[in-house]
């Protein structure tokens, strides 16, 4: 007596779905930079708004323009961050280079503004009595923390990518 082991045919339906493929997530990753492109232009355009026209040596419009700018930021931010996901997901190293000189120069940005700002708190704090006051004491608590995070958020990921890019980190 013999004993046969059943056997599974499984057919290929060729009206089935096929699995990703590999070039799906590239795909994929592809698609987010160009919708981080977008978010950051669009906060871009946001934060420019604050500036224009300029008017340089008025306390009062350097620190709610300051007060503003930051308040816009998280847009410009996913933005960067798609982007910046994107080219590392990829392994773009133009991409990368091009988002740690975009990362850097808003660091500065940022610390420049942020600068200005810390120059006109004395006058504001000054200038506010009352139930004014209270909400001049909130602009400046928020200014600042938005101020010294995103400023270190794009300060460390530039270094990060650059660090990537240079083949200084491990995946470990």
């Amino acid at each position: 007596m013999s004993t046969q082991v059943p056997r599974v045919l499984i057919r290929k339906d060729r009206t089935a779905v096929e699995p990703i493929s590999v070039a799906a997530p590239m795909t994929a990753w592809k698609a987010l930079g160009w919708f981080g492109l977008l978010l950051a232009l669009i906060g871009l355009a946001d934060v420019a708004m604050h500036w224009f026209p300029p008017a340089f040596h008025s306390a009062e419009w350097e620190f709610a323009t300051v007060a503003m700018s930051f308040g816009s930021l998280p847009l410009l931010t996913m933005g960067l961050a798609a982007m910046l996901g994107s080219a590392l997901a990829r392994g773009s190293r133009p991409g990368i280079l091009t988002m740690s000189i975009v990362l850097l120069l808003l660091a500065v940005a940022i610390g420049a503004a942020y600068g200005l700002f810390l120059m006109d708190v004395p006058l504001a704090l000054r200038a506010s009595k009352g139930p004014a006051g209270l909400t001049i004491r909130k602009a400046i608590v928020r200014t600042s923390v938005m101020g010294i995070g995103f400023g270190a958020g794009y300060l460390s990921a530039a270094i990060a990518s650059l660090r990537y890019l240079f083949r200084r980190v491990s995946n470990a």
